[in-house]
């Protein structure tokens, strides 16, 4: 097949990608995001509303795939880890929080039928966890000197990974990455999302002035950039799992909160232990 005509397909199927309609919600979504990196308070409330909008997908996942969650034990860990980080307080708090949380899952399972009881235990605790805990490391990274610049330097290397991900996939993609998972997904497309992040993340350091050991320029955008990766990869699971095309429809041709966030879930949690590693605390 000849050049011109796979840069058509390709071009096609972009047009496809990016409607209007998707174009502008993305570009609403990526500057009310940024602009709270600016405010901690505002920060710590959009995780808190990615978590809680995440958490009813996630239970409507759950429900489908034949799973049950105790929605309200989820919700209060997607209050309670935001809150706690905001006011500095998880890691005095934490293994109390963690420990409420578990025997209240137990305790919310109990009325319901005893046939998927250790099933809705399991998925509770571990919708608290992926969505309470982890999204809050962005909001402990906020809290760190020149936190600002930490944050906005994770967001600018999962944005460069999924959007090169997407385009390099799209063009050049023949080789599945995961095909149970995400037939879309390509090993080519991978590639170029690392190299893009790796170099453009590097960019960043200096730009943003983030400081450390120098390894950190390099460690920390293809560790994040790795780990946004799979991020995507797991959210596919949960949607296999409960063979559904997207976890919602609150971002319209987005799909749902958990569709357009997934990548960050880890990202968050991975950079901040790449920065403690290298220091920067």
């Amino acid at each position: 097949m000849n050049s011109a005509g796979t840069f058509e397909r390709t071009g096609a199927r972009l047009r496809r990608e990016l409607t209007v309609k998707r174009v502008v919600i993305g570009l609403v979504v990526a500057v009310l995001g940024i602009a709270s990196i600016f405010n901690p308070m505002a920060l710590a409330a959009v995780i808190a509303a990615i978590a809680l909008a995440g958490a009813v997908e996630f239970a409507n996942l759950a429900r489908r795939a034949g799973g049950e969650v105790s929605l309200p034990i989820v919700v209060v860990a997607c209050i309670a880890y935001p809150v706690l980080a905001y006011f500095g307080l998880l890691a005095r708090f934490e293994s109390t929080l963690v420990a409420s949380l578990v025997l209240a899952s137990f305790v919310a399972a109990l009325p319901e039928s005893l046939e998927r009881y250790d099933g809705r235990v399991a998925m509770t605790v571990l919708a608290s966890l992926y969505l309470g805990k982890l999204l809050s490391y962005f909001i402990v990274l906020r809290a760190l000197p020149h936190g600002e610049r930490l944050v906005l330097w994770i967001v600018i290397i999962v944005v460069l990974t999924d959007t090169a991900g997407m385009i390099a996939g799209l063009r050049f993609g023949h080789r599945p990455l995961a095909p149970r998972l995400s037939p879309g997904k390509t090993w080519e497309g991978t590639i170029a999302a690392l190299f893009t992040a790796g170099v453009a993340g590097a960019a960043s350091y200096w730009l943003l002035g983030v400081g450390g050991p120098l390894w950190l320029a390099l460690a920390l955008p293809l560790g994040v950039s790795v780990s946004a990766q799979f991020g995507d990869l797991v959210e596919s699971a949960l949607k296999r799992n409960a063979q559904v095309k997207d976890s919602g429809h609150l971002l319209a041709s987005h799909g749902g909160v958990l569709d357009r966030f997934d990548s960050y879930i880890f990202a968050g949690v991975v950079g901040y232990a790449i920065l403690f590693l290298a220091g920067v605390r």
